[in-house]
């Protein structure tokens, strides 16, 4: 399944993410205290970065089983620390996202970094925004959300520009063995699960879950895997697995431990994608004029597809980000004149897997007045139409004359146009490409 088909499915997420459970049976602990507090401009937006512990959160509870070293990671046993947090209301999807991001700076990064839940979610739900998603109800905490969210706001940078998503893969549909590969590479896997209290409970003193077949509508949570133990017991489930092995796993609505969920119980393969994402803190600034995919469909000219956009800010260009609608696929950049005329510079990249991507060009370049074309194997993304999501929220779309292009015969269109859409037979707007400096 493409990358961006996912955006328009997991809208169903949106009002699913619960509020933590206090109380269910006598089996499930009652230790998270949670504070219900709505998102307020007061709320701090800013990173921090430290070398110190100051993260981690373990709970220190005895247990009969112990695991060993074959069959067994954690990130967190393996020098990686991550503060175990309730989330506010419905932000589980900010929660995991911001421990995957937390997670993967911490292996490419001598120290640590914080991302507040609350702080994201005024980033991601800001109203003084031009475009992208906006929420109707003042408290935002309670909307719920999906990790595309998080991909196209913070991809345009956030915390004044201090910080920027540099990659989200998309990790659906992957084999186990690809899973745990990709947790020990990035670091905490964003996932989505179902999220139903009488499959949940405690023994031992562990937390555990296995809900081996859930409907689809039980899919309503999002959690961050953190390792794995392919010895933990089966039993120890209150529906007991056909199997022994967990998911160790950060649950922001449990009790403030460690959540084994078995690999009897599925991840989300439909509604809201598995993510591992990552935030970096080495460009100044990115310019792009669109908001994120929120196109279900790339727009295709043929056997490739070359989008282009023009910028206009002196600095020095770095980077440039871009969406990759399938796996192993290669692109070419091209730094070329404002009119699109000749190009400056060339290079080819390959992408692995799906997903968000920021490809560091080989040469710096000087810029001031530019554009960007990146040509695509398999259709190029862009930002489609304003739309409603549901009742409390939508998709605003800004797009301008001689923003973003399409080359179709040989002839550069402009995006924004009428008779460009009716030439490609759709809706473009913006190309999604931007530029970090």
């Amino acid at each position: 399944m493409k990358f961006m088909v996912l955006i328009f499915i997991m809208i169903t997420l949106l009002t699913g993410c619960s509020a933590p459970v206090q109380t269910v049976s006598e089996t499930i602990a009652t230790e998270a205290v949670v504070e219900e507090a709505a998102v307020t401009e007061d709320t701090a937006t800013e990173a921090t970065v430290s070398g110190t512990n100051n993260l981690i959160h373990s709970h220190t509870k005895e247990h009969k089983y112990k695991h060993g070293d074959e069959g067994y990671y954690c990130v967190l046993s393996d020098g990686v620390e991550f503060e175990l947090v309730s989330q506010i209301s419905g932000t589980c999807w900010v929660c995991a996202s911001a421990c995957s991001m937390m997670t993967s700076y911490q292996k490419d990064h001598d120290g640590m970094i914080e991302l507040e839940q609350m702080a994201l979610l005024n980033e991601i739900f800001d109203d003084d925004k031009e475009e992208g998603i906006f929420v109707a109800s003042e408290d935002k905490g309670k909307m719920g959300g999906s990790g595309i969210f998080v991909i196209n706001e913070l991809s345009n940078g956030f915390f004044g520009g201090d910080l920027v998503m540099d990659e989200a893969i998309d990790a659906t549909g992957w084999s186990m063995d690809e899973l745990k590969e990709g947790i020990r590479k990035y670091g905490a896997l964003y996932i989505g699960i179902p999220d139903t209290n009488s499959y949940k409970g405690h023994y031992d003193g562990f937390y555990t879950m296995n809900h081996p077949n859930p409907g689809e509508n039980e899919f309503d949570h999002s959690i961050a895997i953190l390792g794995w133990d392919d010895n933990f017991p089966k039993e120890y489930f209150p529906v007991e697995a056909t199997k022994n092995g967990a998911w160790i796993t950060y649950n922001s609505n449990s009790p403030r431990e460690y959540f084994y969920v078995s690999y009897d119980t599925p991840i989300d393969q439909k509604n809201d994608p598995s993510l591992f994402m990552s935030v970096s803190d080495s460009y100044t600034k990115v310019l792009s004029h669109d908001c994120g995919c929120w196109s279900e469909d790339p727009v295709s000219t043929g056997d490739t597809t070359t989008t282009a956009n023009v910028f206009r800010e002196k600095g020095t260009l770095k980077a440039v980000g871009t969406f990759v609608l399938s796996d192993d696929q290669d692109l070419t950049i091209q730094i070329m004149t404002p009119d699109l005329k000749e190009c400056l510079y060339s290079e080819e990249c390959h992408a692995d897997r799906r997903g968000y991507r920021v490809f560091e060009l080989e040469t710096p370049m000087e810029v001031d007045e530019y554009a960007i074309a990146v040509t695509y194997p398999e259709g190029a993304p862009v930002e489609g139409e304003s739309k409603e999501l549901f009742d409390a929220a939508r998709v605003d779309i800004v797009s301008e004359k001689g923003q973003s292009f399409i080359l179709l015969e040989d002839e550069w269109l402009d995006m924004s146009e009428k008779p460009t859409w009716d030439r490609l037979g759709r809706v473009t707007n913006n190309a999604c490409i931007k530029a970090l400096y």
